[in-house]
């Protein structure tokens, strides 16, 4: 029963951007199949450019979608406290002279960083947190904000040209006008009609986030609403960086790992990260002591055990 549940939740999430994919591709699909043919007698760049932007919409999109937006892994079942109520619910950090919050998760076991926020939807700590897109069927962060914010921009672009394209279309052949092109044309047109207002003012409310430095969030929220935002640049240096800022590497990905090895009557358990390994030595009474070690000096207390130099290496 609950795997029934489970299964029916997962088919609801991803209705929407079920939705978002077909009506792209079929809307784009039969524009290039009856309407496209007929402009060649304009000019070949009509459709040249029509099928660059196309390409470059549907990568994207494609980003947006499967792209890890900045999932910070949970704490460790070893770092993790069994009473939630011995940690402060709020730790203060300086950033620019200004005194940002961080909150501890109950559910991830740490003080989310500043701009950091927990999905409801995907159940985890987002880097960065935009908010969570239903049409996409997955969080916007840090990480795919500029695939987001870039296919908001080349949709507008996508559905107003393709408009303009249709309705060129049917006033040259308006003499004849039952016949299968004009339809799919009209068909066409009326879709975009119906959803070029909502998508045109969601690209123009993320260029105003956009140009002051904020993330829908923040501003749904009210953070730095009274006050300077310690994130922000000037409009176009905020424009650069989303724009052709760095793409951060994953940090799941970079999550630590941990090994458990059994020696004579003690038990070893190392976990491994970037910059050190975390030794917890644990005897045949249960009793276990933890120490963290670089990964330069962390040979040392292994060689005693006589384990083999790769294992200590971290990954």
């Amino acid at each position: 029963m609950a795997c029934c549940k489970s299964k029916c939740k997962l088919s609801t999430k991803i209705i929407p951007a079920t939705v978002a994919w077909s009506l792209l591709i079929g809307c784009t699909a039969i524009f290039f199949v009856f309407v496209s043919p007929h402009l060649l007698h304009y000019h070949l760049v009509i459709i040249v450019y029509q099928g660059i932007l196309t390409l470059f919409v549907i990568m994207n999109f494609g980003l947006a979608t499967f792209m890890d937006p900045g999932v910070y892994p949970r704490a460790h079942e070893d770092e993790q406290t069994d009473d939630d109520y011995r940690a402060p619910l709020y730790k203060n950090v300086d950033i620019k002279g200004i005194t940002v919050r961080m909150k501890w998760c109950s559910t991830c076991q740490f003080y989310r960083p500043p701009r950091c926020s927990h999905c409801s939807v995907c159940n985890n700590c987002i880097e960065t947190f935009d908010h969570h897109c239903p049409w996409v069927n997955n969080c916007v962060g840090k990480r795919n904000y500029r695939f987001f914010f870039q296919f908001l921009l080349s949709l507008t672009l996508h559905m107003i040209s393709i408009f303009i394209w249709c309705l060129l279309y049917v006033l040259d052949h308006k003499e004849k006008i039952v016949t299968i092109e004009n339809i799919s044309a009209i068909c066409v047109m009326i879709i975009i009609g119906l959803l070029i207002v909502p998508v045109c003012g969601l690209t123009v409310f993320h260029m105003v986030l956009v140009s002051r430095g904020r993330t829908t969030n923040e501003q749904v929220t009210g953070k730095f609403r009274g006050g300077h935002n310690p994130f922000t640049r000037s409009c176009s240096d905020n424009c650069k960086y989303t724009l052709c800022g760095p793409t951060y590497p994953r940090v799941v990905g970079r999550a630590r790992k941990l090994r458990t090895i059994n020696i004579d009557a003690s038990k070893v358990t190392y976990v491994t990260s970037e910059k050190n390994v975390k030794i917890y030595m644990e005897d045949s009474n249960g009793v276990k002591a933890a120490n963290t070690y670089s990964q330069f000096n962390a040979l040392a207390p292994l060689a005693k055990c006589s384990l083999p130099v790769v294992n200590t290496v971290p990954h």
